[in-house]
């Protein structure tokens, strides 16, 4: 009775780390696609020359810009975070961070779309088409 227990509890460990191995293979696959190139980018660099090089610095730009103003966000939820959690709870305080987290959201949404809105008229109507299919991928810049 015992060697029985034993056995299933090897079948319960073996199942156990099957999954705990799923769960970290798919966190793996999903943080490597998301390092793959944006769809405006693969876009850019079918583009002939010298639009090629000239979007390609563009959007090396824009991504300089995005990576600041993600940055800003950081600072920007840990005093939001701070200003919520306080004690005494100052509700202008709450509000004037809320506020400037929205408008640095508003600011990153500006570089995103002025991007997309720069690239497009250079790129032919079926590479547009195939951008928006990959509309997530678009937006990553």
């Amino acid at each position: 009775m015992i060697a029985r227990s034993w056995r299933w509890a090897l079948v319960a460990s073996l199942a156990l780390n099957l999954l705990l191995l799923g769960v970290l293979g798919t966190w793996l696959w999903r943080s490597d696609s998301r390092s793959d190139p944006s769809a405006l980018a693969e876009a850019v660099a079918t583009l002939p020359e010298p639009d090629r090089t000239t979007l390609g610095h563009l959007l090396d730009q824009r991504r300089a810009e995005r990576k600041a103003i993600l940055d800003d966000l950081g600072q920007l939820r840990t005093a939001t975070t701070e200003a919520m959690s306080a004690d005494p709870y100052d509700p202008a305080k709450a509000a004037a961070a809320l506020a400037a987290m929205s408008d640095k959201f508003n600011e990153l949404r500006d570089v995103v779309e002025g991007t997309v809105l720069e690239i497009m008229p250079k790129l032919p109507a079926e590479q547009r088409r195939k951008m928006l299919e990959r509309r997530s991928a678009l937006w990553r810049l």
